[in-house]
């Protein structure tokens, strides 16, 4: 699973709002992150490397800019990013803005989501599996799976 990002971590958030990224991921941070809102079936951060970032911008430039949605999604998106370079202990800070919309305090799940990494607070990420969990036969079977 070299290339992708998979797997769920508890972590905790310090009083400067900085979040440790797991272990196994942080080389992939080595030339940057971004940190921006996300909606992955509920409010959540989602955090790019610099790379996957660069990619999401280009697929989104493909797009007309008279095109409603896709303006839409560059204001959620765009708007909300924050470059935020790991420190010597692979931490990131998160600003106030984007803890506040996904409601951080002191407690994280971060998960591997592919091409990147999402950050929830522990009961949205509860709620949210549980409403997966209760989807995913359907789901499955939708894509032939």
């Amino acid at each position: 699973m070299e290339g992708f990002f998979a797997g769920e971590f508890a972590h905790a958030l310090d009083d400067k709002g900085r979040l440790a990224i797991p272990a196994k991921f942080r080389g992939r941070f080595k030339e940057g992150a971004v940190v921006t809102r996300w909606v992955s079936g509920g409010e959540c951060l989602a955090v790019f490397p610099d790379s996957e970032w660069v990619a999401l911008n280009t697929d989104i430039t493909k797009r007309p800019r008279t095109d409603p949605k896709a303006t839409r999604f560059r204001h959620f998106i765009l708007a909300g990013a924050h470059e935020a370079d790991p420190d010597a202990q692979g931490r990131l800070t998160i600003p106030a803005h984007l803890r506040e919309y996904a409601g951080l305090k002191d407690q994280a799940v971060v998960i591997g989501n592919s091409d990147h990494l999402e950050v929830w607070e522990p009961t949205r990420w509860r709620s949210n599996l549980a409403r997966v969990q209760s989807e995913i036969a359907d789901d499955l079977a939708d894509l032939g799976i």
